[in-house]
């Protein structure tokens, strides 16, 4: 499914608070807006991930993944966290990939959830 029918989908059901792990209790993280990553790991990201050629999606991937472990209270981001925010962002693009599988039907997620209407 596009992206973009597939977060109307995400929006419309009964599931998806606990699908997106946002019922999840987890301790306060840091302020993006009082932290920062120094210039020198993003430019050492940079140099160290982008030699081959990778998709844009995978390029955002890893500053998702650097964003979200430096604002995250235990340092670390999930696969699901990563994937949904590229996703979101090509839905918000309208983009014509159609690769994104909810959380609950990701195969590597231990939960499972199907659609249902609100």
């Amino acid at each position: 499914m596009l992206p973009r029918d597939k977060l109307i989908q995400c929006f419309t059901c009964k599931n998806n608070l606990a699908c997106w792990g946002l019922n999840e209790d987890i301790p306060l993280g840091v302020n993006e807006r009082d932290f920062s990553i120094p210039t020198k790991a993003l430019t050492f990201l940079i140099s160290k991930n982008m030699d081959e050629e990778c998709s844009i999606g995978d390029q955002f991937g890893m500053f998702c993944i650097a964003f979200l472990k430096t604002l995250r209270h235990d340092d670390t981001a999930t696969r699901r966290d990563v994937y949904q925010l590229v996703s979101v962002l090509a839905a918000l693009a309208n983009t014509p990939n159609d690769g994104w599988e909810c959380p609950g039907e990701d195969p590597e997620n231990k939960e499972r959830f199907v659609y249902e209407v609100m």
